[in-house]
């Protein structure tokens, strides 16, 4: 093997091992047991996550075997995910570009209204 390539390898070997250094906290622990840990919210942001982190590892798949992946439904299914994490962060007051956005107002008026209206049903 000649020395680029042998580096190649290594810096490979070196990104993997970062790689599994990185997941074994999330790889230690079944997934029921870390999702019932967090928010909804959270729960959601993991699973899209770990969505677009198996998507994204096809992808790498397809490109390294020479299968054009953009012609692949992985493409689709890329896409899909990340229309989900706009949404993900559209619920938390996220907005893309500039960190800031647009949350939910509450209508106290209205919120008096539905309150008064199910106490009164109540009774």
């Amino acid at each position: 093997m000649d020395k680029k390539l042998s580096k190649q390898v290594d810096q490979l070997d070196a990104a993997i091992e970062q790689v599994e250094r990185a997941l074994g906290p999330i790889l230690s622990q079944p997934l029921n047991e870390q999702l019932s840990k967090l928010s909804a919210i959270e729960r959601c942001e993991l699973e899209a996550l770990i969505a677009y982190s198996i998507d994204t590892l096809f992808w790498i798949y397809l490109k390294v075997n020479g299968v054009p992946p953009k012609e692949h439904p992985v493409m689709a299914e890329l896409q899909r995910v990340q229309r989900y994490i706009g949404k993900i962060n559209k619920a938390k007051g996220i907005n893309g570009e500039d960190g800031g956005g647009d949350r939910m107002k509450l209508d106290k008026q209205a919120a008096d209204r539905f309150i008064r209206n199910a106490i009164s049903s109540n009774k």
